[in-house]
């Protein structure tokens, strides 16, 4: 469940990133890499908190880690590329 739950704060970032991002004349590989960066941070944070106090092995923390990151940032670039205005 928690997994979930960090997924959804990842697509939920990834959405007021953008859509706050581009009402501001953001451009578009800025808003990328602030996203990519941010949420990089935030699933390294996560795992850390697993390994550190949920007692996770390392091994299970960086593939739940590669889900977690991957699902979000899968998502923004299928925006970049499907939304060309």
């Amino acid at each position: 469940m928690h997994t979930a739950i960090i997924l959804a704060i990842g697509l939920i970032l990834l959405g007021g990133t953008l859509f706050f991002g581009q009402r501001l004349g953001i451009s578009r590989q800025i808003l990328g890499v602030g996203f990519l960066g941010m949420w990089l941070l935030a699933t390294l944070v996560n795992g850390a908190i697993g390994v550190i106090t949920a007692h996770q092995s390392l091994l299970s923390e960086l593939m739940i880690g590669l889900a977690v990151f991957g699902l979000p940032a899968i998502a923004m670039a299928l925006f970049m590329v499907l939304d060309k205005a």
